[in-house]
């Protein structure tokens, strides 16, 4: 057996362990199934970890680490001749017991449901109303911020309401639905960027593509919390795709098409506005190509305008993803929640400039530990969000200082 398949194995087993860990946050008030074997298992979870903060928060620490292990190991014993393709198979193995797992590290796949709910049953715009005028229904008793509209674009709202009829209204069925749904999403993802990869002559490997996708990060915020934030990305990336292809007329429709897509994007949350200069200026390299419009400019601002251009062209990866690094120090994100890390995140197999990839992954597992003070804390009192923040950043900045040091002491 190859060292590869042992390490794929180990992770595999980490998360399965962490799905079941997840039910130990399972809200009093949420009872997912009667059968009899699930509530015996649900009743010792609770027995067992939620009434013993201590022993909750050092489970979930040594299931990151062990976690963060089998990710790094498992996507760097891949073989050479590994393909594209065996690493999304592998990406959705590892995914597979987190759609079973229980969204143990937010409730904000309740508020998508009911926000579609009141659409579809109140004839309300939640984005007006609140879930708290709804008192007498059941699904508020587990659910957070009911005191508050939506705040997310119309385009998520509009996009939510399909896994909420496919559920038919059956909470049970429709919360796994939003999950199976971003399942999708990982594949969606992945595609995109392959194809924005060869767009842009940037040369990648799949080793490149497993360090992203099999990252606990990103699986965790994805599948098993059910963030919608590469529901997000998706539109972008592909309203970048559509005015990159090569060697196709940049036909006023498709120019058309890629903006709905932005707008789309920019619906589902505000967050990818930032990408905007970037498509404008893609945009403008097809049509100057075309219709020579650079030809009317003064000399020494065209040499400016041609060199922005290709520079943003060349290193896309790069100048999006710290494009969507800068709302993460808004005072909204709390500096930051660890999902939004995904923003800038998700562009790894794009960015070639090593320095950013290492500080990237250095606040993809600090923000993993994020969750340590609030879970122990069993909530946001006192200066719980201060140390989630001291958590993120100093996590970071330490992390980077021990790469620092290895790589200096690897190449003494």
């Amino acid at each position: 057996m190859h060292k590869s398949t042992l390490w794929l194995l180990f992770y595999f087993v980490v998360l399965s362990l962490y799905a079941l860990w997840s039910y130990s946050l399972t809200d009093p008030n949420l009872v997912l199934s009667s059968w009899p074997p699930y509530w015996n298992f649900q009743q010792w979870m609770w027995q067992t970890f939620f009434s013993n903060p201590q022993l909750l928060t050092y489970s979930y620490i040594c299931l990151i680490i062990a976690a963060l292990i089998g990710w790094y190991k498992a996507a760097q014993s891949l073989p050479a001749q590994t393909s594209y393709k065996k690493v999304l198979c592998y990406a959705l193995l590892l995914s597979f017991p987190l759609w079973f797992s229980y969204n143990a590290l937010s409730h904000d796949v309740f508020n998508y449901i009911f926000n579609a709910k009141m659409v579809v049953v109140y004839q309300e715009d939640p984005h007006v109303s609140v879930a708290l005028n709804h008192p007498d229904d059941l699904w508020t008793r587990f659910m957070h911020n009911t005191h508050t509209p939506a705040p997310y674009g119309y385009g998520w709202t509009a996009f939510s309401l399909f896994p909420y009829m496919i559920g038919m209204g059956k909470f049970l069925f429709t919360w796994l639905v939003f999950r199976g749904m971003n399942v999708v999403a990982l594949c969606l993802v992945f595609a995109l960027l392959i194809k924005l990869a060869r767009s842009l002559y940037i040369k990648t490997t799949p080793k490149d593509f497993a360090l992203l996708f099999f990252h606990p990060l990103l699986l965790i915020e994805v599948v098993s919390n059910s963030h919608n934030d590469l529901w997000m990305l998706i539109p972008a990336l592909a309203s970048l795709l559509l005015v990159l292809t090569p060697q196709v007329k940049k036909s006023g429709w498709k120019v058309f098409l890629s903006l709905l897509l932005l707008l789309l994007s920019i619906s589902t949350k505000m967050a990818t506005i930032v990408l905007l200069p970037i498509w404008l200026i893609i945009v403008w390299h097809g049509l100057n190509t075309q219709l020579k419009w650079s030809h009317f400019l003064p000399r020494q601002l065209k040499r400016w305008v041609d060199v922005v251009t290709m520079l943003t062209i060349e290193n896309l990866g790069f100048i999006a993803s710290v494009l969507l690094f800068f709302p993460l120090f808004s005072s909204r994100s709390q500096l930051f929640h660890p999902w939004y890390l995904l923003w800038a995140f998700s562009w790894l197999p794009l960015i070639r400039v090593s320095w950013w990839k290492t500080i990237l992954l250095a606040f993809s597992v600090s923000s993993l530990f994020r969750y340590v003070p609030w879970i122990f804390a069993g909530g946001f009192e006192g200066n719980v969000l201060l140390q989630q923040q001291a958590v993120t950043w100093l996590g970071a900045v330490v992390g980077l200082g021990l790469v620092l040091i290895y790589k200096r002491c690897f190449r003494s």
